[in-house]
């Protein structure tokens, strides 16, 4: 699949950007029911409080809640500038098919559970047929010597699991797309590949409240989208792209996809930032002070994303004040 770039410029060149892969890949326990999702409806209103964790089809917040979390923050407030920032140039959101990103969703795991919402076929790396997972029922793999045990037998060194359009479980919680479960020495590693767009509607929710103001959630969502991009250019394996942690962005399946996050990223379909024509890894972290810290000043303040939003600065303004020199593209995939 190529993927190329329409900058917002006044010629709107398009730029070849590079090649991503398909879905071939690179060469290389006891029965038990799952807890099961809500397949009607995946993408759940908001509750009255978005806080109280109370809602039935919601996994609980915690107690209390973590960094990258925290709203209304008072260091935030006191770096925000004092006059609008100059907005970046919109260009519009993409109509085409988007990429497909790898997500590590665990590594070097001793054992995994795993299973679907209907019977699918788990194949090997040639897509021969090795066994059949029921429905709703959880197998445990293991692995031993760069083999994957299903049930105690050794099947292959890496299996995939394409149960299409419907959901996958893996360690405890639920996927959408493909699962490829490789067997690491003694260890199982478990990668994701998913839709991108359908992807960041899980990031955003994890990485910011979802109640938030829809314009910082937009700018979320671009800032998420990039960093996400710049990694599969330059993978952090040739198994997968990224993790699906702080390390790199918080992904927790469809656990934390909402109505205003899929509103979100759909409003912004495959925008990225870019300079020099390139994607930016636009880093991004919970307050200005990671940001200064860690990144020399070069990122978004989540907290003060927020605090723009509620001023009623829109998305450009804000990617504006955090990547100053940036500029948007629509990504176009063939």
């Amino acid at each position: 699949m190529l993927i190329s770039l329409v900058m917002a410029t006044a010629t709107s060149a398009g730029l070849g950007v590079g090649l991503l892969r398909s879905l071939s890949p690179p060469p290389v326990s006891l029965s038990e029911p799952l807890p099961l999702p809500d397949p009607v409806k995946p993408q759940r209103p908001l509750p009255r409080r978005i806080l109280d964790g109370r809602d039935p089809l919601l996994a609980p917040l915690p107690s209390n809640p973590p960094q990258h979390a925290v709203a209304a923050s008072n260091y935030a407030k006191t770096m925000l500038p004092i006059t609008p920032p100059a907005a970046l140039q919109p260009v519009p959101p993409s109509q085409g098919p988007a990429p497909q990103v790898r997500v590590a969703i665990a590594r070097d795991q001793h054992q995994l559970t795993v299973g679907t919402t209907v019977a699918a076929a788990v194949t090997n790396d040639q897509q021969q047929v090795m066994t059949q997972l029921a429905p709703s029922q959880g197998v445990v793999v293991m692995a031993q010597a760069g083999l994957l045990l299903w049930n105690g037998q050794p099947l292959a060194p890496s299996l995939w699991i394409r149960p299409s359009n419907y959901l996958t479980f893996v360690g405890d919680k639920w996927y959408r797309g493909v699962v490829r479960l490789i067997a690491q020495g003694n260890t199982v590693t478990a990668v994701n590949q998913v839709d991108l767009e359908q992807y960041l509607v899980s990031v955003v929710g994890a990485e910011v409240y979802p109640d938030w103001p829809m314009e910082t959630l937009k700018a979320q969502a671009i800032a998420a989208r990039s960093y996400a991009l710049a990694q599969m250019f330059q993978p952090a394996s040739r198994f997968f792209d990224l993790g699906n942690d702080e390390r790199w962005q918080v992904y927790r399946g469809i656990e934390t996809e909402w109505n205003t996050t899929q509103a979100a990223v759909q409003a912004t379909r495959g925008i990225v930032l870019t300079k020099s024509g390139r994607v930016m890894v636009s880093m991004y972290a919970a307050t200005n002070d990671i940001v200064r810290d860690v990144f020399a000043g070069r990122g978004m303040s989540q907290t003060g994303a927020y605090e723009l939003g509620k001023r009623g600065y829109n998305y450009l303004q804000i990617l504006g004040t955090y990547y100053p020199g940036a500029g948007l593209s629509q990504l176009q995939t063939q």
